[in-house]
């Protein structure tokens, strides 16, 4: 199934066993958070009613008690397991994987859903579909979030760039594709940058010279995507930016200078804040234009000195770790992105 027929699915029938799966992190969100809507319809009940995990690892037993807890005073309940690696499975997880799926009549009450990574569960294509695919597509309703074509993602930035009253053709949303590519969130980041460039210069139109000027050439495998999922607490772009590195053989000592400098660069501006410095002085003493300033500071304020601290305490000492014979690789780096957002 893809991403259309979920959503025909979610008008009609949303209680179902599902996994959500393929490349494009944007979607599974989005969609996911329509699940949400559709089956915790009381927003009172919904923290008694909605049941979350994580973890590339399942732990099955925690799960089965999950599924089997009736709901409170609500026809259904949503239990959910982000990051399942369905992929890595031995043998005994997936003989307890089974018997789960041998459940899901007795519990009607309970809709489940994986959410996995790409390489956690393999989709294949539609000619020649995963093994997994093919073994569990019976009793679980397996989505495949692709990425998007072409036509389809210029549709769609048009539509975002028209609730921001912005006008838009052809010519520059392509160029905007050809510079950042087809991931819906690094696009949906551009999008913001761009309408808050246009209406801070009160313009209502996009040209290619405002693509140019603003959007970040090959962002998928850069600082600027991970710094924009660490601001915004968002692990999902930052494990995908993560893995655009790793594909593209960027070392992961990289990798993790550009992570270090990132929090470095908070950190300070944590400390500012906190003192009660106005955007307009932290901006003189650190020396950080305006634009990324704002965001910076909307950052450590939704992150908390406190969990910034950690955060660098932790990076801090993955970095020793890694130079000293200790965790090193992208493995220690995506614990850490694990741990700490």
């Amino acid at each position: 199934m893809d991403a259309q027929g979920l959503k025909e699915k979610l008008n009609t029938a949303p209680a179902d066993w599902y996994i959500f799966g393929g490349e494009e992190e944007y979607l599974k969100r989005y969609y996911l958070s329509v699940l949400r809507e559709r089956i915790l319809t009381d927003e009172t009940l919904a923290a008694f009613n909605h049941v979350v995990f994580d973890g590339a690892e399942v732990d099955f037993g925690a799960l089965a008690d999950a599924i089997k807890a009736p709901p409170m005073m609500a026809e259904y309940k949503l239990v959910e397991w982000r990051y399942a690696d369905f992929e890595k499975m031995k043998e005994k997880e997936k003989a307890a994987l089974s018997e789960l799926l041998a459940m899901k009549h007795d519990y009607s009450y309970t809709v489940l859903v994986f959410v996995t990574t790409a390489e956690g569960f393999e989709m294949g294509t539609q000619k020649r579909p995963g093994k997994l695919v093919s073994k569990y597509g019976k009793e679980l309703c397996i989505v495949d979030f692709a990425l998007s074509t072409e036509n389809a993602l210029l549709a769609w930035l048009k539509k975002h760039f028209d609730a921001e009253g912005i006008a838009v053709t052809a010519q520059p949303l392509r160029l905007l594709l050809s510079l950042v590519g087809n991931s819906m969130d690094l696009l949906s980041h551009e999008v913001k940058k761009l309408s808050a460039y246009l209406h801070q210069n009160k313009r209502a139109e996009l040209t290619e010279k405002d693509v140019q000027t603003v959007a970040s050439q090959t962002v998928r495998a850069d600082a600027f995507a991970l710094s924009n999922a660490v601001y915004e607490g968002n692990r999902a772009m930052a494990l995908d930016a993560i893995r655009e590195m790793k594909a593209d053989r960027i070392d992961s000592m990289v990798a993790l200078g550009m992570l270090i400098k990132i929090y470095q660069e908070l950190l300070p501006v944590s400390i500012l804040v906190e003192e009660g410095k106005e955007p307009k002085d932290i901006e003189q003493v650190l020396k950080i234009n305006t634009y990324r300033l704002k965001h910076m500071i909307s950052a450590v304020r939704s992150i908390g000195s406190e969990k910034l601290s950690q955060s660098i305490c932790a990076i801090s000492a993955l970095d020793v770790s890694s130079k000293n014979g200790g965790q090193s690789g992208y493995a220690g780096i995506e614990m850490f992105l694990m741990q700490n957002l």
